[in-house]
């Protein structure tokens, strides 16, 4: 387990903050993206990783629109995986997971209404499961 000042410093390096004129290669951007999506929560919850956090994300949103040319420097994949995060930081941790199942067309449409109807009521419809992306697994709370 490491604490979040090596973790801020890691990744603060990865991401190349303290050095504007660098841009990290597509996969160390693809890491970082990965290990915040996993760690992201946890690392936000003391102030030194808060600190790392925001300056990582100020720095991805900063390189996802950038561009050499007219040809931006990252693929989309690179670049909807940089929004993924930011959203997902933006919603407090917070990410929808669907559940995939074979449905015909009615099924499809009664579900796409019920959903309609309970966000009318301020709910998630039945097939999103809302998950905390990055928390600490509750095995670690129990010293398993």
């Amino acid at each position: 387990m490491l604490n979040a000042k090596i973790i801020g410093s890691v990744i603060q390096d990865l991401a190349k903050c303290n050095q504007a004129d660098v841009i990290p290669e597509e996969p160390m951007v693809e890491c970082i993206c990965e290990l915040l999506t996993n760690i992201g929560y946890t690392l936000e919850s003391s102030p030194i990783g808060k600190s790392a956090l925001t300056s990582v994300c100020s720095r991805l949103q900063e390189l996802k629109s950038k561009q050499d040319g007219s040809k931006y420097l990252y693929s989309k994949r690179i670049q909807f995986a940089i929004q993924d995060l930011l959203e997902i930081r933006a919603a407090a941790w917070t990410k929808k997971s669907f559940k995939t199942s074979a449905k015909t067309k009615e099924e499809i449409r009664l579900q796409q209404e019920k959903d309609i109807a309970a966000q009318a009521r301020g709910r998630q419809g039945q097939e999103v499961e809302v998950q905390i992306a990055g928390a600490k697994p509750l095995w670690l709370n129990h010293g398993c």
